[in-house]
């Protein structure tokens, strides 16, 4: 599973995935009966029957309100569909999922719905699909319904909450045991209140619990088999839902893939592997530009980097308002190049300032946004939404993923071990594990191979040089899954289908196989 990511800031949010026959609708009662048989038939054997309420519902279209986006497509549809919050008490309380879609253009030769999850966890994927954020394909687009939906507890399904918001991590990484237990406590408290404002879902927030809503939504829209393209932790849920209904598996593209069998302190491990490698790529180009301020030599720019990390962790620097800059937030910023948030060059402007006691730079950065762009006012809907991404990200993640530290002295442990591996980024890196350290939910899930004996091959994409989940995750999973496809786009990126700059070769191969069924071949590679 991905690291939490919920008390970085937002820029560093991850989320922003052989068919055997033709996919042909069903009628409802037909569908219900075989939701109904195949929940009862999962590996999880104490979950029951699904009651006729759910499997039997009808989802009354309407037009898309502005609570879920203010730039709807013309046409675009928006429904409920209520599931249950526990599948093993499906006679208690229920949650309402927020559901769009998009109609297939051509709907003389329509193949059914092709759903979509954009990531996170934390992502709502309704309004993307409802104001075209993300079109599909050009052939895909013309033969399925496009279908969004945010999952329970995200967006516009029962938004869980924090009475505080949620912090974005220890202002400075904790070195001393007095620290790591100030700290643990803090996160514990914080936690715990957000247990109490988010009701009884929170304990379900699950992604065997999302996979399981995804079946529900599956045959209440008339599909014999669910169709679905994920993104990053939207990968992660295809695989899911793969290892709980391998028979009702369609078409799937997973894009930007998650490693199942990578548990929460290898995939960190994993991330300063990535991160070094984009920071040294930052060095590079800086040598090949002939840009010296940072130093003359690739060697010499990241002995500057990792003197001046060790320099802010004694000494901070502070900008507007007294804020302070120190280590952990120079790692941030780092780590933001490598997801591409934030430009090399605007990079090396505040960080020539900083090493001489200027932090304003870094200022300008965030209030510029993520991106360096326009630095518009976020609506109110924009901050509840960003509020609610910040803890649905800890409340899925917590319980997918069951390896955090558990005690102060194991984090400082572990940040010291993960800082001798990685100076930069070790100790920043290993205290974003603080939410599942505290939270208040034990996990649910375990870090294990994808195993799906009886779905049918489906289609990897991952850019060559993807900071956020590197190839090496497909090429893990590639490996778990023996009759998958993999389809590699060169070049920096996370999610290569259907995205800007648009790839020919990567959308074409997508859309061949959403559309005919044909896979590119066990291997396959798109230029840049």
């Amino acid at each position: 599973m991905p690291m939490p990511l919920a008390r970085r800031s937002k820029a560093l949010s991850a989320g922003v995935l052989a068919v055997t026959t033709m996919v042909v609708a069903v009628g409802g009662a037909g569908g219900a009966a075989a939701l109904q048989s195949d929940h009862a038939k999962v590996r999880n054997a104490s979950v029951p029957v699904l009651p006729a309420r759910f499997t039997q519902q009808k989802v009354h279209w309407t037009h898309c309100d502005a609570d879920v986006t203010a730039k709807a497509l013309p046409g675009a549809q928006c429904g409920w569909v209520k599931v249950p919050v526990d599948y093993a008490a499906p006679d208690g309380k229920t949650v309402n999922l927020r559901v769009s879609r998009v109609q297939a253009k051509d709907q003389r030769h329509r193949l059914g719905s092709l759903f979509f999850n954009p990531g996170g966890p934390g992502a709502g994927g309704a309004a993307h699909v409802a104001s075209g954020n993300w079109p599909a394909g050009e052939q895909a687009r013309a033969r399925y319904d496009l279908v969004g939906f945010d999952p329970r507890g995200i967006g516009g399904s029962g938004q869980i909450t924090c009475p505080d918001g949620m912090a974005e991590g220890p202002e400075a990484t904790p070195r001393t045991a007095s620290e790591a237990e100030r700290t643990f406590a803090d996160a514990t408290r914080q936690a715990q209140a957000c247990q109490r404002a988010s009701g009884p879902v929170l304990a379900h927030m699950d992604s065997v619990s999302v996979a399981r809503d995804l079946d529900v939504l599956r045959t209440v829209l008339g599909d014999a088999k669910l169709n679905y393209t994920g993104v990053s932790y939207g990968t992660f849920l295809g695989q899911q839902y793969m290892k709980l209904f391998p028979g009702k598996v369609g078409r799937m593209v997973l894009d930007g893939v998650v490693n199942p069998a990578a548990d929460m302190r290898q995939v960190a491990r994993l991330d300063m592997k990535t991160a070094d490698d984009a920071v040294r790529r930052y060095a590079n180009d800086l040598v090949a530009r002939g840009d010296t301020r940072l130093g003359a030599t690739t060697g010499e720019i990241l002995r500057t980097l990792t003197s001046f990390s060790k320099r802010l962790a004694r000494e901070p620097l502070h900008g507007a308002e007294g804020k302070e800059f120190n280590d952990a937030a120079l790692s941030m910023y780092l780590r933001m190049t490598a997801t591409g948030d934030v430009s090399w060059r605007q990079l090396t402007t505040a960080l020539v300032a900083a090493l001489h006691g200027d932090v304003s730079g870094f200022d300008r950065l965030d209030a510029a946004g993520a991106g360096g762009g326009g630095g518009e006012k976020p609506t109110p809907q924009e901050k509840q939404a960003d509020a609610n991404e910040a803890v649905s990200m800890p409340a899925v993640l917590c319980l997918d993923s069951p390896s955090a530290p558990k005690s102060p002295e194991a984090m400082l442990n572990t940040a010291e071990t993960f800082a001798k591996q990685s100076p930069l980024f070790g100790r920043f890196l290993a205290w974003q594990m603080i939410d599942c350290a505290t939270w208040p939910l034990a996990p649910t899930g375990s870090a294990a191979p994808v195993k799906a004996p009886g779905a049918p091959p489906v289609l990897l994409v991952s850019y060559t040089d993807d900071a956020v989940t590197p190839l090496a995750n497909a090429q893990a999973v590639h490996r778990q899954l023996a009759h998958s496809s993999l389809l590699i786009r060169k070049g920096h990126g996370h999610s290569a289908y259907a995205t800007d700059p648009p790839s020919t070769c990567t959308d074409r191969a997508v859309d061949r196989y959403l559309v005919g069924g044909k896979l590119p071949g066990q291997v396959a590679n798109c230029p840049g």
